[in-house]
């Protein structure tokens, strides 16, 4: 038993590893839908089974069956299994893309079990072998060490784009780290790293940003700075709006509770913000222009109404594609249409302006021969459109719940409240990234819930301590 533990654990910390992995993915994986897209997966899946099967032998399965976070979201899942039945009859019609409704449904179903029962079993397991503190520790380390592999690609990647294009060839040698294909957008001159896409690195980043930002608060050698502004640098090159915009709503939610928790960031803080306020107008006076230049460019990356623009063309299509989905909702707005068939609703229901001149909708997202589905680019309307109303809100308690305990332990008198800042910053980075994308598969997030939870745990435990040591 003690050989699978071992090896189902360092299973775990390389599926932690190789999380921002993803430029070129397991093959063998394919099988796996939406998650194949991914290098992670493979490895928590092993540690899942082996994890698994020891605990069945051992005749001991652990999970937070009667926790509130837990079971808000298990009634979140029975919910989709009624909810289908509602919409029997037109489920059984449903078909596009080579697929039916309900295989759709038992597919993306299965999508989220993978997640909330498989990925946060094996998490939580994790978390109650080595301890919410030691795991805390070890899975900042190991997202540390991927990250600087991360930041040496990408700078490389910046260095070429900045006409450094000798650098190709050096380049072209990261193509011998696992899982990784380097790839060169000079139209765009968007840094991927080792991810797939920009916006893929930009998500990575996002979910990561509250471990990082946490060296801050625990460390007191001066390269305790390093990892955040790390995220900082590879959020501004990747050009990911959503990771620029989030990573900056996480800082400043990340220096609200450091400042109100931490003496030591408070010096920090207060220092910077001197030495900012000094230079300033220095920097404005020599590179004006360079930041007005980068702000308008940000802005302009906004813009969808330029047909001619790349950013134009994605945005019209998420757009549409969310302004569709919020059509199904209006529809069907009690029950929703059923989990995972907003596709065949919305496909009628494009508006003109985001399907006029936009390629994708024609060469992808309505091509009957390319089977994969068109993303919802948003998963409270997916949730809204295809669960409707009740479904919206069994999930809304189940964030809310999040938070509530997350804030209920920031406000304990815990030593490890950098814990809870840091798990925090991921939820709330979260709620963000699901603006964006409609999918559960963000797996530091569940990651992060299992730590929350054991910490619930951390603080009885330190309590019946107190109460036995000083005889109360």
């Amino acid at each position: 038993m003690a050989v699978i533990r071992k090896t189902y654990l360092f299973l775990f910390i390389l599926g932690v590893f190789f999380l921002p992995f993803n430029s070129e993915p397991p093959q063998i994986m394919s099988f796996l839908g939406e998650y194949s897209s991914d290098s992670s997966p493979m490895f928590f899946i092993l540690a899942f089974i082996l994890l698994f099967i020891s605990d069945v032998l051992r005749g001991k399965i652990y999970l937070p069956i009667s926790h509130p976070i837990y079971l808000s979201f298990l009634f979140f899942i029975i919910y989709i299994i009624i909810s289908i039945m509602f919409n029997f009859i037109n489920v059984s019609d449903y078909f596009f893309k080579q697929t039916s409704g309900w295989i759709r449904f038992i597919k993306q179903l299965i999508s989220v079990i993978v997640s909330f029962f498989m990925f946060f079993y094996l998490f939580y397991n994790v978390c109650i072998i080595w301890g919410v503190v030691k795991t805390f520790f070890i899975v900042r380390k190991t997202l540390l060490l991927s990250l600087i592999i991360v930041f040496i690609v990408g700078f490389v990647q910046f260095l070429i784009y900045s006409g450094e294009t000798k650098l190709i060839p050096f380049y072209n040698y990261f193509d011998y780290l696992p899982f990784t294909k380097p790839s060169l957008y000079f139209e765009l001159s968007r840094v991927n790293a080792t991810a797939w896409r920009p916006p893929d690195l930009g998500i990575y980043l996002i979910s990561i940003s509250g471990f990082m930002f946490s060296y801050i608060i625990t460390e007191k050698r001066w390269h305790k700075y390093f990892p955040f502004l790390i995220v900082i640098f590879l959020s501004i090159v990747s050009k990911s709006r959503t990771a620029l915009v989030a990573v900056f709503l996480q800082f400043l939610l990340l220096a609200y509770f450091s400042y109100k928790n931490h003496s030591i960031f408070r010096k920090v803080f207060n220092k910077s913000i001197l030495f900012f306020i000094f230079f300033l107008p220095i920097i404005i006076l020599l590179k004006g222009n360079v930041i007005y230049t980068a702000v308008n460019e940000r802005i302009e990356s906004l813009n969808f109404t330029d047909i001619k623009s790349d950013n134009a063309i994605s945005n019209k299509s998420r757009f549409g594609i969310q302004y569709a989905n919020f059509q199904v909702f209006k529809k069907h707005p009690v029950t929703g249409v059923g989990w995972g068939q907003q596709s065949f609703e919305s496909k009628d229901l494009y508006p003109k302006w985001a399907t006029t001149n936009n390629y994708e909708f024609k060469a992808i997202y309505l091509n009957e021969k390319i089977k994969s589905f068109p993303p919802g680019y948003n998963l409270y309307l997916r949730i809204l459109a295809e669960t409707g109303i009740i479904g919206f809100l069994l999930f809304l308690v189940f964030i809310l719940s999040i938070f509530y305990f997350t804030y209920k332990f920031l406000i304990s008198k815990s030593e490890h409240k950098y814990i809870g800042i840091s798990v925090f910053v991921v939820f709330f980075g979260t709620v963000l990234i699901w603006l964006q994308i409609d999918s559960f598969r963000i797996y530091v997030f569940w990651l992060s819930m299992a730590m929350l939870i054991c910490l619930k745990t951390l603080n009885k435990r330190k309590s019946s301590n107190n109460i036995m040591k000083h005889g109360i």
